[in-house]
């Protein structure tokens, strides 16, 4: 027979040992989203009647919604009183832009991004600004000329005093503000050009130009200068142009 001492042992021994086999496995706690990380950029661009704003947004992983909220200035006002949609769902971190023609024409404007996700709406430092101001974008990039004729490195041979000089302008950003066309003439000798020169003043009409006038024996060639509204210039010379009066 067990003693009464020892049984009680052993039940207290196989009661742990049940304890610690029917242990509850424990579970990882789900993260909360976070609210999306959103900017606007302190610059803008206006152009016929459209303005252009541009920004970034994280959305943390989490489906989220931008819209661009307008208001009146100043800052301490606090009244974003419009709301244009700009994305809905998105998940991947990137820019964003807007153009819209429906800013107020009032003294002082309030823009600003709004993104909303599950974990909530995160608000963008505003950018205000006056109405009166129409742009401030950076502009680092020159503008260009292309010349059609004559073609850049081209050489064409004309047997009249005249000749049509045509190209296009380009530049996306603050545009075209200034132009200048510089004839530059040579001798000719044979098939060659001897050293250019300026010839005559520079002129500031768009293409095409009609030149006349051109010397029997001369090579002409064309520099145009641009500027656009940020300063940046760049100049450009065309292809040549071989005068050979006698056709031959």
């Amino acid at each position: 027979m067990v003693p009464l001492r020892h049984a009680l042992v052993a039940l207290v021994g196989a009661a742990a040992l049940v304890g610690c086999d029917a242990t509850t496995p424990t579970t990882e706690p789900t993260p909360e989203p976070e609210r999306a990380g959103i900017q606007i950029d302190q610059t803008w661009q206006a152009r016929d009647g459209e303005w252009t704003f541009t920004g970034s947004v994280d959305p943390q992983g989490d489906p989220t919604d931008v819209v661009f909220e307008i208001g009146p200035g100043p800052v301490t006002t606090r009244v974003f009183d419009q709301q244009l949609p700009v994305a809905q769902d998105l998940v991947d971190a990137g820019p964003l832009s807007i153009t819209t023609r429906d800013i107020p024409d009032i003294d002082e404007i309030c823009v600003r991004f709004a993104a909303t996700n599950s974990a909530g709406t995160s608000l963008s430092t505003p950018l205000c600004f006056p109405h009166d101001l129409p742009s401030f974008v950076i502009d680092q990039v020159s503008p260009t000329t292309t010349f059609s004729t004559p073609a850049v490195e081209s050489t064409t041979v004309i047997t009249e005093p005249s000749y049509t000089v045509a190209w296009t302008e380009a530049d996306d950003v603050t545009g075209v503000r200034r132009r200048s066309l510089q004839r530059r003439v040579a001798v000719a000798a044979g098939e060659a050009c001897g050293e250019f020169q300026d010839d005559g003043p520079a002129v500031t009409d768009p293409s095409p130009i009609l030149v006349t006038g051109l010397l029997d024996g001369r090579c002409y060639q064309w520099a145009q200068s641009l500027s656009d509204g940020a300063g940046n210039t760049s100049i450009t010379v065309s292809g040549t142009v071989r005068v050979d009066l006698g056709g031959g």
